[in-house]
C-alpha cells in the first residue's frame, strides 16, 4: 500500500470518529450538568459544541493529497467524507445551544 493511500484510508476514518467521540463528550456533559445542577451548564454545552467543531473543519478543509500527488479515489472520498462529517456534527450538536438541556 503506499503511503497516500495509507493517508487517504487514515483520513477517510477520521471524521467520523471524531464526530461520534465528540458526539459521546457532548451528551455526557448534558446528562453530568443536569445531574449536578451546573449553574453554567449551557455555556459549558456550548464551549464543547465549538470545541468539537474545530477538528472537524480542521479535517474536512485539509486536502487528504499532497500539491504534487495526483488525487485518487479513496482520496476524494475522505475529503467528501470528512465533510459529510463536519455537516453532520453542525447539525446534529446544533440542538446543544438552544433546546431545553435538563427535563
Amino acid at each position: 500500500m503506499l503511503r497516500q493511500d495509507l493517508r487517504a484510508l487514515l483520513l477517510l476514518l477520521s471524521g467520523f470518529t471524531v464526530w461520534s467521540l465528540a458526539f459521546v463528550a457532548l451528551y455526557a456533559l448534558q446528562a453530568l450538568g443536569c445531574a449536578f445542577g451546573w449553574p453554567n451548564h449551557r455555556l459549558v454545552l456550548i464551549a464543547a459544541y465549538v470545541a468539537s467543531l474545530i477538528p472537524l473543519a480542521w479535517l474536512a478543509i485539509g486536502k487528504p493529497f499532497g500539491a504534487h500527488e495526483p488525487t485518487k479515489t479513496l482520496s476524494t472520498a475522505a475529503m467528501w467524507a470528512n465533510r459529510a462529517a463536519l455537516a453532520a456534527g453542525v447539525l446534529v450538536y446544533l440542538p446543544v445551544t438552544f433546546v431545553s438541556a435538563c427535563i
